[in-house]
């Protein structure tokens, strides 16, 4: 899960809150009533940590022998497509795949170069070409283009103290030169906070440079569109154009088309009504994605080989979904939902979201498994049956708020939806996933014992809403 797409998404979600709720009030009466107990330990006992391991090692080697990543639209995402697909069809599936088109934004085709001080006979005095993805990268949501200009600062603090105001009022920018490329330093207040202000001050594009007690480079992320090009830079570059006079020039031309593939594989059921049970294949450019989200796959995967091995016997149709360009915008799962006919949505009992189930420092959370007011006909009791699961285990659940992953497009059409969780930033002892969209996100990033409890509450939870 992308925290580029949480972030994005919180303003969307809070449009779908509305509508969600007038949905859910209108179905609370049909509301799914707690679920019957089940005896799912034949199902556990076939899911093993050693199983669900070698699918993690697998979808680490289409990474490894492919640029170094899985994300959608590259050969990375496409060998995973394929492993999976493997996988089904020979438990005995028939699968069929999902294809969409969209548009990302690549960053790897931003440019910025340093032309030196300002000269008032237009000549470059001298010319430093930057590297993206290591000095600078485009903000998600930047406008595309081009500008040229001289830089100025606007409220920034070069003392290493984390505490700027840097363009978070109006006022900060008074006498700001209009065409000018607003430098900015991040801290206190939302990015399109600065960077509307800067908008509104007649910037033709901002940049954003880091705090000087971090080092690197950071994901900036707007709640809309920008109108002019935003970028981010470290604090090594940023504090070096905030000293000295400075001109630069920049392009931000990184959109281009993706065409990927969502995967699915149905189990039968005899009643008509199907539980969609799904997770996001690809993963972002900076990393192998193995616990965001090959751990989701994997767990989603083993649930569906086994129930096959089992031949169980479902009321509910079992609906195994792979979707595609989560990271990028929930794409996939978008596209599938948008494309539902009116009685396949209507048929859909329930989606079951799998996103990050093997975070080295985890907490299990549940969608909806200890309730949540307000949300009333779209969560469902399966949530509570996986919660009460993981405490007769001996875990400690917790309960994960509605936002940011694939569950959202069906929480938007009305479709009760739950899921498993392990925790990306959050932690009570430092961040669950330190490796969270980087490099090192790779097999021994799991924690093994986690994985295999929710994947044992996730085959609890299918059985439990689908005899």
């Amino acid at each position: 899960m992308t925290k580029c797409t949480r972030t994005i998404l919180i303003a969307a979600l809070s449009a779908a809150v509305v509508l969600a709720m007038v949905i859910g009030a209108a179905v609370w009466l049909n509301r799914p009533q707690p679920l019957r107990p089940v005896d799912s330990q034949t199902l556990r006992d076939a899911i093993t940590t050693e199983r669900l391991t070698q699918h993690l090692k697998a979808l680490q080697d289409a990474s490894d022998a492919n640029g170094g990543n899985r994300q959608a639209g590259r050969p990375g995402h496409a060998a995973s497509i394929d492993y999976v697909e493997a996988q089904l069809k020979g438990a005995g599936y028939e699968t069929q795949r999902q294809e969409f088109t969209y548009e990302r934004r690549d960053p790897s085709r931003a440019t910025l170069a340093d032309e030196g001080a300002p000269s008032t006979s237009g000549t470059v005095t001298s010319l430093t070409t930057y590297e993206v993805e290591t000095d600078f990268r485009p903000f998600a949501r930047s406008a595309t283009g081009s500008a040229a200009g001289n830089v100025t600062a606007v409220d920034v603090n070069l003392d290493n103290d984390r505490d700027t105001t840097s363009g978070c009022e109006a006022s900060d920018f008074t006498h700001f030169p209009r065409g000018d490329i607003a430098l900015l330093q991040r801290g206190t207040c939302r990015f399109d906070t600065k960077v509307q202000h800067a908008t509104d001050a007649g910037a033709s594009a901002v940049i954003v440079f880091n705090h000087g007690g971090r080092e690197g480079l950071f994901r900036g992320d707007l709640g809309e569109d920008a109108a002019i090009p935003v970028l981010a830079a470290t604090a090594e570059r940023g504090a070096a154009w905030a000293s000295r006079p400075t001109r630069l020039t920049l392009d931000v031309d990184t959109l281009e088309s993706v065409t990927t593939e969502n995967l699915i594989a149905d189990w039968p059921g005899e009643s008509g009504e199907t539980v969609v049970v799904g997770a996001h294949l690809d993963g972002v450019a900076d990393g192998p994605g193995i616990n965001d989200n090959g751990s989701g796959v994997v767990t989603v995967l083993e649930t569906a080989i086994q129930l096959a091995k089992l031949r169980a016997q479902t009321t509910h149709g079992v609906r195994f979904a792979f979707w595609s360009g989560e990271e990028d915008g929930l794409h996939g799962s978008y596209h599938y939902v948008e494309s539902l006919e009116d009685a396949a949505l209507e048929a859909t009992e329930l989606y079951l979201n799998l996103d990050m189930v093997g975070s080295p420092n985890p907490t299990p959370w549940v969608y909806g498994g200890l309730g949540r007011e307000g949300w009333r006909g779209l969560d469902h009791p399966v949530g509570e049956t996986m919660a009460d699961f993981l405490t007769e285990q001996g875990a400690e659940p917790d309960n994960a708020t509605f936002e940011g992953s694939d569950h959202l497009p069906f929480l938007e059409a009305g479709i009760p939806v739950s899921g498993l969780y392990t925790g990306a930033d959050e932690g009570e002892d430092g961040p669950a996933d330190p490796c969270y969209h980087l490099a090192c996100d790779r097999t021994d990033n799991i924690d093994p014992d986690m994985l295999g409890l929710m994947a044992d509450a996730l085959a609890h939870g299918v059985l439990a809403v689908a005899s």
